[in-house]
Order: C-alpha cells, then sequence, then structure tokens
C-alpha cells in the first residue's frame, strides 16, 4: 500500500464512525407508534446500530500534507479499523426530550515507502464525539408524530503519522489534532403505518461557522415494532460536513444503509 493510499484510508475510515451516534440520536427520538405527550412519568431508550458507509470528499487532517480526495467503498472503510465504542441514550417526558450520546474510535493503517531514507509508514487515527441536544414535541396524533429541536455536537480529532527508518537513521513522528463544536436544529417525523410498522424521516443542519462551515445530515428508516420495548429499523443515510482551519481540511460525505435496534424501559 502506498503512503497516500494508506493516509487517504485512514481519515476515511475515521470520518465513517465519527458521527454515528447522530444517526441512532435522531431515530431514537421516534417510536415505532408515537407515545402519549401526556405520559405518567419519564421514559428512557438506547440504541444500538450500525452504519454500511462509503466516505467520498477531500481531507487533509495531517497538515503539511496535501489534500487527500477520499472516494471509498464501506469494505474499505472496515479494514483498517482497530475498534469503536458507542453509547446513546434518550428520556423522554411528556414533550420533551434530552439526548446524550458518544463515541470513540480508532484506526491504525500503514504502507511500505520506496527508496534508501525511509522504509515504512504508519497512522494512527483516534476520534471522539459527544452530542447533547433537546427536542420538543409540537405535533402528535394517531399516525404522525413531530419533534423539532437543537443541540451541540463535539468533534475531536486525533492523528499521528509515524515514518520509520531505512539505512539511515532518519525517523519521522507528526501528531495533529482538531476539536470544535456544531450547534445543530433539526427536526424528525414519524409516520405510523398498518400493524407494527412505521416510517421515520429526519434531518438537521448547522455549523454555521461556529464550528464547521457547513454540517448537515437527512435519513429515512423503515421500523418494526417486535414489541412494546424492542424496535428494529433499517433504512438510509447521509452526513456531510465541511470543517477548515487553515491548512486543515475536513470535508467529506458519508453515505450507506443503516440497521438500528432500540430498547425502551
Amino acid at each position: 500500500m502506498s503512503g497516500a493510499t494508506a493516509r487517504d484510508l485512514a481519515i476515511a475510515t475515521m470520518a465513517a464512525f465519527l458521527c454515528g451516534p447522530a444517526w441512532a440520536s435522531d431515530l431514537q427520538q421516534l417510536n415505532a407508534i408515537p407515545a402519549p405527550v401526556l405520559a405518567s412519568g419519564p421514559s428512557f431508550s438506547v440504541t444500538s446500530y450500525a452504519w454500511a458507509t462509503a466516505i467520498d470528499g477531500k481531507s487533509a487532517t495531517l497538515p503539511p500534507l496535501p489534500a487527500a480526495d477520499i472516494n471509498l467503498r464501506f469494505r474499505d472503510v472496515l479494514k483498517e479499523l482497530n475498534g469503536a465504542l458507542m453509547a446513546s441514550a434518550e428520556m423522554r417526558s411528556g414533550r420533551w426530550s434530552i439526548l446524550v450520546d458518544g463515541q470513540f474510535s480508532q484506526v491504525t493503517t500503514g504502507g511500505t515507502l520506496s527508496g534508501p531514507f525511509f522504509s515504512a509508514l504508519k497512522l494512527r487515527s483516534q476520534n471522539t464525539t459527544v452530542q447533547g441536544s433537546v427536542f420538543y414535541r409540537v405535533y402528535e396524533d394517531a399516525v404522525l408524530a413531530l419533534d423539532v429541536g437543537g443541540g451541540i455536537r463535539f468533534w475531536n480529532l486525533n492523528n499521528k503519522l509515524e515514518i520509520l527508518p531505512s539505512l539511515a537513521n532518519l525517523r519521522i513522528d507528526h501528531r495533529e489534532s482538531k476539536m470544535w463544536a456544531d450547534p445543530i436544529v433539526g427536526a424528525r417525523l414519524g409516520v405510523t403505518l398498518a400493524g407494527p410498522w412505521s416510517l421515520t424521516v429526519a434531518g438537521d443542519i448547522g455549523g454555521f461557522s461556529a464550528g464547521s462551515r457547513l454540517t448537515w445530515q437527512g435519513l429515512g428508516s423503515v421500523n418494526y415494532a417486535w414489541s412494546e420495548s424492542l424496535t428494529l429499523k433499517a433504512g438510509y443515510r447521509i452526513l456531510h460536513v465541511d470543517y477548515r482551519d487553515g491548512r486543515f481540511l475536513y470535508a467529506v460525505t458519508q453515505h450507506g444503509p443503516v440497521v438500528a435496534a432500540t430498547y425502551r424501559f
């Protein structure tokens, strides 16, 4: 694997897992069958999910290295993943709901370099995202449920590039870390169908140059209420972010099918 390919792949893999909780957050706000807004007490839910994302865009997260074009399928992204930890929880009371979710992931990739001075490169990418949001249910009947709200999504990217020596005793270690916060506003619409089936359509937009220049996402899912406590979901999601700070560039679009399971108690 060439140095450029290894770097592009690690950057793309990082993007694949950076914003996963945002998708779970959107879906878990709406039940397969809308909950009564005047429920006697608060309800809680947790969501686990998987997103088979492809990634397109441009990234320069290790300046002074130049920006790299990214065009990777899900199978390419999955190869370099070391592991990921994800959690998302939501509390709803009446028309109001509060959401907190977070994620950490790490990928490591490398490649062989030609020439007598360096033998190989290794790239380790760590990323963390934490989001807090408040939503309000503005409309609900037997078929439709609409939530609107907003919050803040925190991003942190931490990269380390290591170029190993060969014949000459030369070694290069380069680190780059960026953290920013994006204000987000969004809406979610739930539609109850026949029996245990329902639909969810959701989207949000944010950044507004307060953190990133712009970030937005959209998703749709078909939901099946397996029981009163468990809902299974399948759909499609697209997420875009454009963050720039000097020579640091992170402008990518992630898109692909998603599956999820939400448990309520």
